[in-house]
C-alpha cells in the first residue's frame, strides 16, 4: 500500500522538530547558516521552508532536499572554521547530524524518502504510542484548521459548521461501538472554538487508539473531501 502523503508529512514534521530539539537548535538555524557570510548557501534551507515543513503544510521542490543534505553534511563534518557568527558556531559545535539507525547520514535521497513515507524515521525520533503534549498541540492546531475550512467551504457560520460536523460524526459512528459520549462532544466543541487548549490527560480520555481512523477525522474528511482535510493523530 502506498504511504499516505499527509501522514508522511506529519512524520517528517515531527522528526525535524525532534532532531532540532535534540541539538537545542532554534527553528531558524538552517536559515542563519545559509546566510552566514562564510557559507552563503544559495538554496537555504530557508526559515520559511523549515516552518512549513514543521507544520506538515509544505510542498517542496527537489532543491529543498538537496539543501537539507548539504546542511546535514556540514553538521556531520564539524568543520566550523568558515562560519563567521560565533553564536551559530557554538550552536553547531558538537551537534548530531540526522542519520539512519544503520549510521547512514541523511542525504537528499533520505530526506525525500522520509518526506514521502518511503523511509521511516530514526528510532530515536520515531513517534511512540504514548501521546505527548506536543502530539496533542499538533492535533489541536490541525483540527481547528479543518473546522475553519468547513466553515469556508460550506459558506456557513461556526455554529452551522458545528451542526454539520456533529451530523457527520453521528453517521460515522452509527451502528458501531465508537459513539462519542455527550461529554466528549462538549469537549471537542470547546477545543474547536478555542475555549479549551487540551492537555494530554484530556486527549487520552477520548483517544481511540485501536481504530485506523477516528470519528472526528472521518467527519472532517466527509465534509471537506479526503484530499482536503488534514489527517493527524489518533485522538478522536
Amino acid at each position: 500500500m502506498a504511504p499516505d502523503s499527509q501522514d508522511a508529512k506529519l512524520v517528517f514534521a515531527q522528526t525535524l522538530k525532534r532532531w532540532f530539539k535534540s541539538n537545542g537548535w532554534p527553528q531558524a538555524i538552517t536559515d542563519t547558516w545559509a546566510k552566514d557570510p562564510g557559507i552563503q548557501a544559495p538554496s537555504g534551507p530557508w526559515a520559511s521552508q523549515i516552518c512549513g515543513a514543521m507544520k506538515a503544510d509544505f510542498h517542496p521542490r527537489v532543491e529543498f532536499f538537496m539543501a537539507m543534505a548539504r546542511f546535514n553534511q556540514f553538521v556531520a563534518d564539524q568543520d566550523l572554521k568558515s562560519i563567521t557568527a560565533s553564536k551559530l558556531r557554538d550552536r553547531l559545535k558538537g551537534a548530531a547530524p540526522l542519520a539512519t539507525d544503520g549510521g547512514q547520514l541523511y542525504g537528499a535521497t533520505e530526506f525525500f524518502g522520509l518526506f514521502t513515507g518511503l523511509l521511516g524515521p530514526p528510532a530515536a525520533f520515531a513517534k511512540t504510542d504514548e501521546l505527548t503534549q506536543e502530539d496533542v498541540d499538533e492535533w489541536t492546531r490541525i483540527m481547528r484548521d479543518n473546522f475553519r475550512a468547513v466553515s469556508l467551504k460550506h459558506m456557513c457560520s461556526r455554529a452551522d459548521a458545528w451542526k454539520l460536523l456533529t451530523e457527520e460524526i453521528a453517521k460515522a459512528t452509527e451502528g458501531t461501538d465508537r459513539a462519542l459520549a455527550p461529554d466528549d462532544f462538549t469537549w471537542i466543541q470547546e477545543v474547536l472554538s478555542g475555549l479549551v487548549d487540551p492537555q494530554v490527560q484530556d486527549a487520552k480520555r477520548i483517544a481511540r487508539r485501536s481504530d485506523e481512523t477516528q470519528p472526528l477525522q472521518e467527519a472532517m474528511a466527509a465534509l471537506l473531501g479526503p484530499d482536503k482535510s488534514k489527517k493527524t493523530l489518533p485522538i478522536a
